[in-house]
């Protein structure tokens, strides 16, 4: 099988994902054309850097749509009757039902290699946009069995030149995974931070880290989650349904005062042994970190003294945390690192003079 390598893109849609394509492919020396028929967003993302706004000369090597999903199906067949050498491929977050909807249209597939970054960030438009933002994250690929396999390689080979971890799977797998693992995440996130609506400040200040990490996905934007949801109905329902039943248990449970404290107890047990498959660092396996937590104030240039002080130590940094204080300026970096070197990096910090708490 000869894979030629991929060295002009056309990215349709010029919001957070195509406008980060545009940034991360361009910074490999790739051609980069960019295709939006919102035209605040592509100048945004023109003058970002991520591609030019004029149509190539030919037929590019590859045609990236990044449109949202309601508009994908109809933009990937277009894309393959008016490019008729290229390979095309997408980024939309569900498969199924997008791949049936293209197959419908065209029995011309065999250069379509359906695919979906789990990338993103809560705020979205080209603005936002990193160059890095597929870094050692996943990005599927969910070909049909008459997508040309030189093809699929091809695309394979210039996601992981992003840095991105390739996975192949079936569009049914995929959205059954992504239902449970992103779609119900973004639902629980919204539906908490609605839940805070009825509180006055007073009442909201009665938080801790804890929120914020579970309402953090809640910015995201309604009407895209909207057709992402919708476009993955019948998984997303059954994954709520399975989270419905687990709220109920706890809720019951509660209600019964003492004796429904094993019922509480058993679905607590089944989060931790959930949150154990996680992926890790590099997506490795979950690993238990030491916290070597570190007050610091909330002024230009602490963070920098920090981690330069860290780095003296020699310990390898393997995350970082940070939780702001109420109405102080001050804020409290948690540092993981190995537990073997929780002590020595806590006492060279102390050293150089910082609150090292315990």
């Amino acid at each position: 099988m000869t894979v030629s390598p991929i060295r002009s893109v056309l990215i349709i849609g010029s919001g957070l994902i195509g406008a980060s394509l545009g940034l991360a492919l361009r910074a490999r020396e790739v051609a980069v054309w960019l295709e939006d028929t919102r035209e605040e967003s592509l100048r945004i993302a023109v003058e970002r850097g991520a591609g030019l706004a004029e149509p190539p000369d030919g037929d590019p090597d590859l045609v990236l749509v990044a449109v949202p999903p309601a508009s994908a199906a109809l933009v990937i067949v277009n894309s393959l009757r008016r490019y008729l050498t290229s390979t095309v491929s997408d980024v939309a977050s569900t498969k199924a039902r997008l791949q049936r909807d293209v197959e419908a249209m065209t029995s011309d597939i065999d250069r379509f290699v359906p695919g979906h970054p789990l990338a993103g960030r809560e705020v979205s438009g080209p603005g936002a946009a990193r160059a890095d933002l597929f870094a050692d994250r996943v990005w599927a690929l969910t070909p049909s069995t008459r997508t040309d396999p030189a093809r699929t390689a091809g695309v394979a080979a210039l996601v992981e030149s992003l840095g991105a971890v390739v996975v192949q799977t079936s569009p049914e797998e995929h959205d059954r995974a992504v239902a449970l693992t992103s779609h119900t995440p973004q639902v629980v996130s919204s539906l908490v931070a609605a839940g805070l609506d009825p509180l006055g400040d007073a009442e909201v200040r009665l938080s801790g880290q804890g929120l914020r990490d579970v309402t953090r996905l809640a910015n995201s934007d309604p009407g895209l989650w909207t057709e992402i949801l919708t476009s993955n109905a019948e998984p997303v329902s059954d994954a709520l349904d399975l989270l419905i039943g687990r709220l109920a248990s706890v809720r019951d449970g509660l209600r019964r005062g003492p004796d429904g404290s094993e019922a509480v107890r058993a679905e607590l047990t089944a989060g931790v042994a959930g949150a154990a498959k996680v992926p890790g660092k590099h997506g490795s396996g979950p690993v238990q970190y030491a916290v070597v937590p570190v007050l610091i104030a909330d002024r230009p240039g602490e963070l920098g003294r920090l981690f330069a002080a860290a780095a003296s130590t020699g310990v390898n940094l393997e995350d970082v945390r940070i939780e702001h204080a109420q109405g102080r300026p001050t804020g409290l970096v948690e540092l993981e690192v190995e537990p073997a070197s929780s002590g020595r990096l806590a006492e060279g910090l102390r050293a150089g003079g910082f609150d090292v708490r315990d």
